[in-house]
């Protein structure tokens, strides 16, 4: 919504307190001859803004939102702010984590690098003041911090598939026979004043089991995978699910409060996305002595990479491909893809490769193109296909050394590259870098998409390198829903 005022002569607004703007995005002021600003007594001060006063969650209780209990991605896309609530992997407060990565520990060169990780990490205030927006921040006046200021509610978002979807010609709704249209989650509740019902709030759009929340009793109860939600139908706009404390009044007249917000991701036909990927199984011959010819597997790799992909709404649709080099020279030991008994993929930096050397994505890829010709299949089947190369062998990138530095996959444009030492989360990793997603610790000055950084190796983000420490990576973040869907092809 937007409104325009125009005033034919002066304007001028008096405030006898303080006088706030807040804004999501620019505050533009502009004049034609002056323009002035003056602190009588503190002086004028830029670079330093507050949060906007949050709204506040009125009930007398709280209700939050959180996912299943050992939930690692499957079934739905769920995101919350993490505050730090248990032991588990990746429950660090944010606050204490959403940063900036410099180069070294004087913080005052910002590191450039994407693929960078290991360098200094100092807290953003700011940055994590515009993550607050993403969830939804509200006060709670009855609950305090330490330091008096009162505690923050942060809704939670959750992605799923429809159950139904409306007929295009008919307008009626039919079976959509997606696998993800339910949520299972679990509630944390503190209850300061309890009220006669909590319950969650009618919705057309979702099946909510059960409606009433129990126990109500002043204290806090952790409610571990208390609530099942379904999406009946497809809908365009994002949704939020309520619970409400409802009391009687003295004339004994319910009144109703919002104790607790779900908001739930859009997921009509336009954000439904679904990803043509072609799966390419690379059998090279004998590189490792008396390990004979191996064949890339990608046995299951389906099931895993869509199970994460589904999050931000993406759907997988797969080809596969066997490519067969044991009788090609480039792959026999010596020959171009072959250094220490490892696969070259590609050099770094580029200019080191040796006169005429393809990156081996490119190279595998003909192979395709002319095994379909062979067959009288168009060769440009695949042009528009997301590829993914999986092999038998171990390699990496080369170095300015000339070693093999090993990898467990990596991408490049369309094409994913996965080596026999990645892990569950290595190819919806990469395939996410395909669909523009930067790693969780690049700053923004190195990768515009990157929205936000968090400290390398802190969150069990898909797209951070926790599986180092090691540590299993199962989610996206809702930020990252709308980059990789708006992205996805």
């Amino acid at each position: 919504m937007s409104r325009t005022r125009i005033v034919r002569g002066t304007y001028n607004k008096i405030s006898h307190e303080d006088h706030n703007m807040y804004s999501q995005e620019n505050i533009i002021s502009r004049a034609f001859k002056w323009f002035t600003e003056k602190g009588d007594k503190k002086g004028v001060s830029h670079g330093t803004p507050n949060d906007p006063p949050p709204p506040e969650i009125k009930a007398k209780c709280v209700v939050h939102f959180r996912s299943k209990n050992g939930w690692k991605g499957e079934e739905y896309g769920f995101d919350w702010m993490r505050l730090g609530e248990t032991s588990n992997f990746g429950d660090v407060n944010y606050e204490d984590i959403v940063a900036k990565q410099y180069t070294d520990a004087t913080y005052a060169t910002l590191e450039r690098d994407i693929n960078e990780y290991d360098g200094s990490f100092k807290k953003a205030p700011t940055l994590y003041s515009k993550l607050k927006q993403v969830y939804g921040v509200y006060s709670i006046p009855w609950k305090k911090k330490a330091d008096g200021t009162l505690e923050n509610y942060y809704c939670s978002w959750l992605s799923f598939y429809p159950s139904q979807i409306k007929d295009t010609k008919t307008n009626q709704l039919t079976a959509s026979n997606f696998k993800n249209t339910k949520a299972i989650l679990s509630l944390n509740i503190e209850v300061d004043e309890e009220p006669d019902t909590l319950r969650f709030k009618e919705n057309k759009l979702f099946k909510i089991s059960p409606m009433e929340i129990t126990p109500k009793t002043k204290g806090k109860h952790d409610l571990k995978d208390f609530v099942t939600i379904e999406c009946l139908e497809e809908f365009s706009d994002d949704q939020i699910i309520e619970v409400v404390a409802v009391k009687k009044d003295s004339a004994g007249i319910e009144v109703s409060e919002v104790a607790g917000r779900l908001n739930v991701w859009a997921n009509h036909a336009a954000k439904r996305k679904k990803a043509k990927i072609l799966i390419v199984e690379l059998r090279t011959p004998e590189i490792v002595s008396a390990k004979g010819s191996r064949k890339g597997n990608a046995v299951g790799q389906k099931e895993l990479f869509e199970n994460y992909l589904r999050q931000a709404l993406i759907e997988a649709d797969v080809e596969t491909e066997i490519v067969d080099v044991s009788g090609d020279a480039h792959f026999q030991i010596g020959g171009r893809y072959v250094i220490g008994g490892k696969i070259a993929a590609y050099y770094e930096p580029a200019g080191n490769a040796p006169s005429g050397f393809v990156a081996l994505q490119n190279y595998v890829y003909n192979k395709v193109k002319e095994n379909l010709k062979s067959n009288n299949i168009p060769e440009t089947k695949y042009d528009k296909y997301y590829v993914a190369i999986y092999l038998g062998e171990n390699g990496g990138f080369v170095d300015a050394s000339g070693n093999v530095k090993g990898l467990n996959g990596y991408s490049s444009g369309n094409f994913v590259v996965l080596f026999p030492s990645k892990n569950d989360q290595t190819a919806a990793h990469e395939f996410l870098h395909s669909f523009a997603l930067p790693h969780s610790f690049t700053n923004s000055e190195a990768d515009a998409k990157a929205q936000f950084t968090y400290e390398y190796a802190k969150t069990e983000n898909i797209m951070d390198y926790s599986h180092h420490i090691p540590e299993t990576r199962c989610n996206l973040w809702k930020w990252q829903w709308i980059i990789a869907n708006d992205n996805a092809k």
